[in-house]
C-alpha cells in the first residue's frame, strides 16, 4: 500500500512540475517577444528623431495583410481621423514600404511597392547617373528596375534609392540593392532585379510621412 501510496505522490508531483514547466515557458514566450518588440520600438524612435527635421513622421501598427497576395498589401491602425491621407509615402527604418490606398477614419490601406501597380523612380545612390523606373512584380518579394539605358554602370550590389522625380515620394529613401543585370532584346535598354531593403516578412511597424521638408540626406539604418 506504502508504495502505490508514494508511486502516486510521485505521479501528482510530476504533474505539477510539467504544469508549472508549461507556465513558464509560456511566460518566456512573453518576455522573448516583449523584447523583440522593445528592440523594434527603440528603433523606430531612433528613426524618427534623426529624420525629425526632414519628415513629418506618424508611426503605424500593422493589423492584416492582404489574403490574396502577401506581398500586395498591408493595413495600419491609422485613418483620416490620424492625418493620414490617400497616396501617402510608407515607410520604415530600413527603407521604402509602399503607398496609402484607400482610407478608412481608424485605418488604412497601404500597397505595397512589391504590387504589380505601384512605380517609383530610382537612382543609383552612390553614382547617381542611373535613373530607371522600379516596379512590383505582384507575386514575389522582388522589384524590377526598368528603363535603364544600355550605357548605364549599373552593378550587382549596387544600392537603389527614390530619385524624388515622383511626386509621392520623397528622394534618398533605400529601396534595394540590385541582384541582377540584363539586356533587353532590343539592346537599347537594361533591366535590373532588386531584392527589397525591406523585409515584409517580419514587417510590423512602420511610418506615415504627412509632411516633407527637403533637405541633404536621408537617414536609414543600415541592414
Amino acid at each position: 500500500t506504502a508504495i502505490f501510496s508514494d508511486k502516486g505522490r510521485m505521479q501528482q508531483q510530476i504533474k505539477q512540475l510539467q504544469a508549472e514547466n508549461s507556465q513558464l515557458a509560456l511566460e518566456n514566450q512573453s518576455l522573448q517577444e516583449y523584447k523583440q518588440e522593445s528592440i523594434r520600438l527603440r528603433k523606430m524612435l531612433n528613426f524618427e528623431n534623426a529624420n525629425r527635421e526632414s519628415y513629418d513622421l506618424l508611426p503605424a501598427h500593422l493589423i492584416a495583410r492582404s489574403p490574396n497576395n502577401w506581398y500586395q498589401c498591408i493595413i495600419i491602425d491609422l485613418g483620416s481621423r490620424q492625418g493620414v491621407q490617400k497616396g501617402m509615402p510608407v515607410i520604415s527604418p530600413q527603407g521604402l514600404v509602399g503607398r496609402v490606398g484607400s482610407v478608412s477614419e481608424n485605418s488604412a490601406q497601404v500597397s505595397l511597392i512589391t504590387d504589380r501597380e505601384i512605380a517609383v523612380g530610382g537612382i543609383i545612390q552612390k553614382s547617381r547617373e542611373t535613373n530607371g523606373i522600379v516596379e512590383g512584380l505582384g507575386n514575389s518579394n522582388q522589384l524590377r528596375m526598368i528603363n535603364i539605358p544600355y550605357y548605364s554602370k549599373i552593378n550587382k550590389h549596387d544600392r537603389i534609392v527614390s530619385s524624388g522625380l515622383s511626386a509621392i515620394y520623397p528622394p534618398g529613401i533605400n529601396i534595394g540593392t540590385v541582384t541582377n543585370v540584363t539586356r533587353e532584346p532590343n539592346g537599347l535598354l537594361l533591366v535590373a532585379m532588386i531584392k527589397p531593403a525591406v523585409d515584409f516578412n517580419k514587417l510590423e511597424e512602420v511610418f506615415v510621412i504627412t509632411g516633407y521638408y527637403p533637405v541633404e540626406g536621408f537617414t536609414v539604418e543600415e541592414e
